[in-house]
């Protein structure tokens, strides 16, 4: 072929011209979809027994800091006394701004002190101080999330920072529903900040003022309300939530920031709990900070 006549130049320009073609309208590859929000989510409606939304619900993860829950009620649960005196000794957990070697404070602080602040001292100090001795205290732990029927929940310590403690979104559901017993857990879910008193080693009077690691605490009716973080687990939290009429557990599992878990928690708030607008813009004014 003659590549300078006319119909030469004619079919090379239509090769080139069906070439482009094809690359235009080429499919572009496939994209991944965009990553879930939280490894696991539960509503479920107490008043009807219904599951409103589930992802993950069986999936067995690290649960961080909700683990205090189930350190608080098996404390609750041995009958201990809740007024007996407990000096804090030096111990290698770290988590405490408020405990210190030699102060002496009741068991019910402390109880406060672990569900309010999330105090990782204050929780390993209710297991060791347990009548039964620490070990008993996390055998009690496990056996009793299998009494609740927990069959996916394991505990390594008191405080949540082991990767072995790890539950579903069901499980603590079910947490939840046995948690209701004790009003401790929705006076420690209402309450911003809580003063708490403990005596230093000279015998001086201490007021400890704690604040809630949970922003939307005291906004309306939680009945339990408990966060957690461990790099594993990522941002977690667990709530029994009462609201004129309705009562919804609300469980959310392994989100990557502390935003998105609360931001999370407030757009299920809007989908499924009627509250009013002035009551959401304080919620999401709370969960800013």
């Amino acid at each position: 072929m003659n590549v300078g006549s006319i119909p030469a130049r004619r079919a090379i320009m239509l090769v080139l011209a069906l070439a482009l073609s094809s690359t235009v309208i080429a499919k572009p590859k496939p994209v991944a979809p965009p990553a879930s929000e939280a490894r696991a989510v539960l509503l479920f409606d107490q008043k009807t027994n219904t599951i409103k939304e589930a992802v993950n619900i069986h999936k067995r993860l690290p649960i961080a800091s909700i683990s205090k829950l189930m350190t608080a009620y098996v404390v609750l649960e041995s009958n201990a006394n809740l007024n007996e005196k407990i000096t804090i000794v030096p111990q290698t957990v770290q988590g405490s701004r408020s405990l210190r070697p030699g102060m002496v404070v009741t068991r019910r602080e402390l109880l406060n002190m672990a569900l309010i602040a999330s105090d990782n001292l204050a929780a390993k100090m209710l297991a060791d101080l347990h009548p039964s001795g620490y070990v008993e205290f996390m055998r009690e732990m496990n056996r009793t999330a299998k009494r609740l029927g927990m069959i996916n929940t394991g505990f390594g310590d008191p405080s949540g920072l082991s990767v072995f403690n790890t539950s579903t979104a069901w499980d603590l559901h079910l947490l939840n529903t046995a948690l209701t017993k004790y009003s401790i857990f929705n006076d420690a879910a209402m309450q911003k900040t809580s003063t708490q008193y403990a005596y230093g080693k000279h015998g001086q009077l201490q007021q400890i003022v704690i604040r809630n690691t949970n922003a939307l605490a005291g906004e309306y009716d939680i009945k339990v309300g408990k966060t957690g973080f461990t790099n594993p687990a990522g941002w977690c939290i667990s709530l029994l939530i009462k609201h004129k009429g309705q009562e919804f557990d609300l469980i959310v599992l392994g989100v990557p920031t502390k935003k998105l878990r609360n931001d999370l928690v407030i757009s299920k708030l809007k989908d499924y709990i009627v509250i009013s607008d002035s009551a959401i813009d304080q919620l999401e004014w709370s969960a800013r900070y």
